[in-house]
């Protein structure tokens, strides 16, 4: 499901940021999207859990790991990783 808001709620600087990427040929993903609309509820914390789980130190698996896994678990869920 696609957030409209994600599309369009950004704030004017967001959405020159994003035209420059765009322009660049670099596509805009929807995790940047979501990162970027609401960074102090949701951006900070969140980058930091990702951070943590897929590129700290592990007993278990490898990074490469960790990252094929959320990519599969994306792909499950239909959400482009």
């Amino acid at each position: 499901m696609r957030l409209r808001i994600l599309e369009e709620g950004h704030q004017p600087e967001q959405k020159r940021e994003f035209e420059q990427m765009m322009a660049q040929g670099r596509r805009i993903g929807d995790m940047t999207k979501l990162l970027a609309y609401r960074p102090a509820f949701f951006g900070a914390a969140f980058s930091a859990f990702v951070d943590e789980t897929l590129h700290q130190p592990s007993a278990h698996w490898t990074q490469g790991e960790r990252e094929l896994f959320a990519a599969f678990v994306s792909r499950l869920n239909a959400c482009v990783y």
